[in-house]
């Protein structure tokens, strides 16, 4: 509770409410059950609340971002799923790690992505909207993509159709020769870096090594890999930096291959192994393993996924042209938004647990005494009203404050006879009222008529024998 507070991640009345949710099923409270409740009132994500109780009480926030959940691992950095503290959008937030913000030539990557990434604005491309620094830390804020990539996608889901492949590599196409027009090769292209949105959008992700110009300074080293092996053409193996648009068509024949088999073209027991056979295996047919995947398709991959750049389709232009027509007459409709999903097929995630926060190296303890609550700070003497419980049946919450002298009733204890004092008393004084303004009446009464007896007294009247009349009292 403590943590949550200090991280400025929830108030204290939200605790109090759900501690007054939680005191229904049981007064005993623990850390946990604490966190737990938290959580499903979604005032904390589960990845917050794992932290927390890992004893984290720093690293939530970013700029104006608060950060909800890891989203994966990039070329370049951590992406973590937030939102802004004023106006509650949802961004993507490509982080570049501590230990790479030592490294000018790390440095000078990440600025080159975000460079990258600034040229591009397609509706297949992820869109990148800023580039920061805080406390130290550079990030990239990203449009986020509410869906999954297609690695998972075809673990989840199994492969796809040729139709809905096609569907996916006609839009990452499309993408890519946005990117080639304006000299940008991306250079790690592969079924992890391609986002299917919900309504079927393929959106290309990771600009982490792409490369501005086909022939500019590059900082790479001429023996360095960069790419995956699984995907990598083989002149890109060999020098990342002379690559041009080619390189992207080779890794994209390699995907959509993935798509169609369910694994990639190349396998070995090691990276080396995978490398050597991109450069002298004989390319694999995909029609050789699923008998409903049409020639053409086949042969086109074949073709993307040629050792030789020059045999290849020159352009993602030219290979965009050549797909479309292969589509043909099919609906405009997208493919994927209709996909079948498989709901048996796991659903391989990346433990979330896994990621640190940005700045969670150390314990509560390190934030400071004087900037941690204590523990007799927090007030929980008053609780929000609870009209579900009866007035003598109201526990005691293990949270409240320490114990106070047993001369004082806690607020909780004695809520309800205190209520039953004040209700017989003042039955009390309305019926000593009652009897009283009684009593008044009957004395007022009385008065009156016995003052009404003695202004008015009896008379008799005589006559005296001449004629007077005599009055006389009795």
């Amino acid at each position: 509770m403590r943590r949550a507070l200090h991280a400025g991640l929830v108030e204290l009345d939200d605790i109090k409410k759900v501690v007054v949710s939680l005191m229904t099923e049981d007064v005993r409270f623990n850390p946990e059950r604490l966190a737990e409740g938290l959580v499903g009132a979604g005032m904390l994500t589960p990845w917050q609340a794992r932290k927390l109780l890992a004893g984290k009480a720093r690293g939530f926030h970013l700029g104006n971002y608060r950060l909800l959940r890891p989203l994966g691992r990039g070329g370049m950095g951590v992406v973590f799923l937030a939102q802004h503290s004023v106006m509650n959008r949802l961004m993507a937030l490509k982080i570049l790690p501590a230990e790479a913000s030592r490294d000018a030539r790390r440095i000078e990557r990440f600025k080159e992505e975000a460079r990258a990434s600034a040229k591009l604005e397609h509706s297949n491309i992820v869109q990148a909207y800023d580039f920061a620094e805080s406390d130290g830390k550079l990030y990239i804020v990203m449009e986020y993509i509410e869906g999954v990539d297609l690695h998972r996608a075809i673990v989840r889901d199994g492969v796809m159709s040729p139709a809905t492949s096609l569907d996916a590599i006609i839009q990452t196409t499309d993408a890519l020769a946005h990117a080639h027009q304006r000299g940008i090769v991306h250079r790690d292209i592969k079924p992890s870096n391609l986002l299917l949105r919900s309504d079927g959008t393929i959106k290309v992700s990771d600009m982490g090594l792409a490369r501005i110009g086909y022939s500019a300074a590059d900082s790479d080293a001429p023996n360095r890999l960069t790419g995956t092996a699984d995907f990598i053409a083989p002149e890109q193996a060999i020098d990342s930096h002379a690559v041009d648009a080619r390189a992207d068509i080779y890794s994209l024949g390699c995907t959509w291959y993935f798509l169609l088999v369910g694994k990639p073209p190349y396998t070995g027991a090691n990276v080396a192994q995978r490398l050597a056979k991109h450069q002298t295996a004989a390319v694999p047919a995909v029609s050789d393993k699923r008998s409903d995947c049409p020639t053409a398709i086949s042969q086109l991959i074949q073709r993307m996924m040629a050792k030789r750049p020059e045999d290849r389709p020159a352009s993602a232009a030219e290979l965009l042209t050549q797909l479309k027509r292969m589509a043909g007459s099919q609906p405009s409709r997208s493919e994927l938004a209709d996909r079948d999903y498989s709901a048996a097929a796991p659903l391989i995630v990346d433990d979330s647990s896994s990621f640190g926060s940005l700045d969670d190296s150390g314990p509560v303890r390190s934030a400071g005494s004087s900037s941690m609550a204590e523990v007799g700070e927090i007030d929980f003497g008053s609780l929000p009203p609870m009209d579900s419980f009866a007035p003598a049946a109201l526990p005691v919450s293990p949270l409240t404050a320490p114990p106070q002298p047993t001369t004082k009733k806690s607020k909780f204890a004695s809520a309800s006879t205190e209520g039953d004092s004040n209700q017989s008393i003042l039955l009390g004084v309305g019926l000593s009222l009652s009897v009283l303004a009684l009593l008044v009446v009957l004395g007022i009464t009385f008065f009156q008529m016995t003052r009404e007896d003695t202004a008015n007294p009896k008379l008799k009247s005589v006559e005296d024998g001449k004629g007077n009349v005599i009055v006389i009292g009795q």
